[in-house]
């Protein structure tokens, strides 16, 4: 005589255990998950850095010298094969965006007056009279870290002249694309740095790019700053809008020079200093070195083997931190 068997499903107290330990897990894998990505946005942006050293040495091999801070380049002097920008503007070329770099050619003089014989190649940022500029208001890829918590796709609008500009998560150390007196204090921003001669610390004891926030707003100081790769205005009109893409730049705004400049790790929304570096990193920052190679900086390195790591020319050693 055959017996029909009852089938035996889950109890509510075993179906709360199960989901329990499916919560559990997926709590440990949210870390490890999160954990991978901050990796692979660390090594895309160490990357991106790499590449920049590689650009900037190009250049030089070009040109035989660094490009400026802000000025003419390959030469020094308005012509008509130089061309007038930023730093990040003349890295152009170099980082497979000539067809960009060529658009900013003219006909005739800029309205500003950086360009004084026709069909030069300048930057053309047409603030002042009113328009945007089409080469500054590019997001360029290559300046863009995927881990920058500030960064998005618009173009930001600065509040001197209300234009619109392309961002960028690096910036350029202004003691060596710029020109400094003994005491950093700014002398010009038409540089020619050249190596060796530039550099007798080393090159491999430089820093040339440092990561910063794309948009850095200190809600302290009442200051909101942005990185624009192509322009920058230290504004006296509108105090505290400042939007260079460099560090050690000496500016009234901020405490950017010497070992008090130490750069910033993951800093606070409205507590971010722009005259400073900041890291969108756990733990440092990574930059580029003058000899092309990314270095990552811990974030318990000191103030003064990082200002060390900054100057190219103050016979200073970096400290066993490194």
């Amino acid at each position: 005589m055959s017996r029909a068997r009852s089938r035996r499903g889950f109890t509510l107290i075993e179906l709360l255990v199960v989901i329990a330990i499916i919560a559990v897990l997926i709590g440990l894998l949210v870390p490890a998950v999160q954990k991978v990505r901050d990796a692979a946005a660390r090594i895309q942006c160490g990357n991106k850095m790499h590449q920049l050293g590689i650009a900037a040495h190009h250049s030089h091999d070009t040109a035989g010298c660094f490009p400026p801070a802000q000025g003419w380049f390959p030469s020094a002097r308005a012509s008509g094969g130089s061309g007038w920008g930023s730093l990040f503007f003349h890295l152009l070329p170099y980082l497979e965006q000539d067809n960009l770099y060529k658009s900013a050619i003219v006909s005739g003089a800029n309205p500003m007056g950086e360009t004084p014989v026709p069909n030069a190649t300048y930057y053309s940022g047409a603030y002042g009279v009113g328009t945007p500029s089409f080469v500054g208001a590019t997001t360029i890829n290559a300046y863009i870290c995927p881990a920058d918590p500030s960064y998005t796709p618009a173009p930001y609008t600065d509040q001197v002249f209300g234009l619109q500009w392309g961002t960028s998560s690096y910036a350029g150390n202004f003691l060596v694309f710029g020109q400094s007196d003994p005491f950093f204090n700014v002398l010009g921003y038409q540089g020619m740095s050249s190596m060796p001669a530039s550099f007798p610390d080393g090159t491999s004891n430089t820093i040339l790019f440092a990561e910063r926030y794309a948009v850095c707003v200190s809600n302290s100081l009442g200051l909101s700053r942005a990185c624009l790769w192509d322009w920058w205005e230290t504004s006296a009109t509108v105090p505290g809008h400042d939007y260079y893409p460099f560090i050690a730049l000496n500016t009234s705004n901020g405490d950017n020079i010497g070992p008090g400049a130490i750069f910033q790790v993951r800093p606070l929304a409205g507590n971010c200093d722009a005259s400073r570096a900041s890291s969108p990193h756990t733990g440092g920052m990574q930059v580029t070195l003058a000899d092309a190679s990314v270095h990552f900086l811990s974030s318990g390195m000191s103030g003064s083997t990082y200002w060390a790591a900054i100057t190219p020319a103050s016979n200073d050693m970096l400290g066993p931190d490194w």
